[in-house]
């Protein structure tokens, strides 16, 4: 009896020192974690050092960072890149914007800006779109090399009209474009480099009607019209 009763209290204390052990191991896991927890997320060792910015031609680094509206001495990982991206792609000359972390302690932001392809005159100046008629730029001398818009400058529904003409076009017949007159809606026309008058109407069907257009200049022709496209005519 003495000999059963002494294993039966050695096991019980195995048992228990193993719950112990056990306990103090997942103790020292929770201790563990939390520490890292607070490292990464709330100590200044992870902070933001420093904001990297890249690919700004007219935005300034400034601008940039004052949009992203995140500051120094925030810790990375409590910084939400998509969010910081929606904030700074909210900036006109703004095309694409990447944001990630550079580990430990640097925020990067790159940026891809619009590409001037129109000029629309306006009082002192030009304002710049982008191929899809998205203005971001204004300027007092006309770079060379882009298409003249003659729209009112005022009028955003029309010049994003004008815009989706334009990106509608090939990059072939794109290059030949001069001068974009719109006066309304539905009285859109292409001036080409060489004389040629295409008469495009409104911006409605500008995928089908640049297909027709591409197809009608091989046969030759000073004056096209494709403003119904399943009608086209040329002279």
């Amino acid at each position: 009896m003495t000999d059963a009763t002494s294993r039966l209290k050695l096991r019980a204390d195995q048992r228990k020192r193993g719950r112990t052990a056990t306990a103090l191991a997942w103790i020292l896991v929770v201790l563990v974690v939390a520490g890292l927890i607070y490292l990464v997320g709330f100590s200044p060792a992870f902070a933001i050092q420093k904001i990297a910015v890249s690919g700004t031609k007219v935005l300034t680094k400034q601008q940039v960072i004052a949009a992203a509206g995140v500051r120094v001495g925030t810790p990375l990982a409590a910084v939400d890149a998509n969010a910081v991206a929606d904030q700074v792609a909210g900036l006109p000359p703004v095309g694409e914007v990447t944001v990630s972390r550079a580990w430990p302690d640097t925020l990067q932001i790159a940026i891809t800006e619009r590409r001037a392809r129109l000029a629309i005159p306006t009082d002192g100046g030009y304002l710049l779109a982008d191929a899809t008629g998205v203005v971001f730029q204004t300027v007092t001398e006309l770079p060379s090399g882009l298409v003249l818009v003659a729209a009112p400058a005022s009028d955003q529904q029309l010049l994003a009209d004008v815009g989706t003409v334009f990106s509608a076009l090939s990059a072939d017949t794109a290059a030949k474009v001069e001068r974009v007159e719109a006066r309304t809606r539905d009285g859109i026309e292409l001036k080409f480099r060489d004389g040629v008058r295409v008469i495009w109407g409104s911006a409605e069907q500008s995928a089908l009607k640049s297909q027709v257009l591409d197809d009608m200049l091989t046969k030759g022709g000073r004056v096209f019209d494709v403003s119904a496209p399943g009608f086209p005519t040329k002279r």
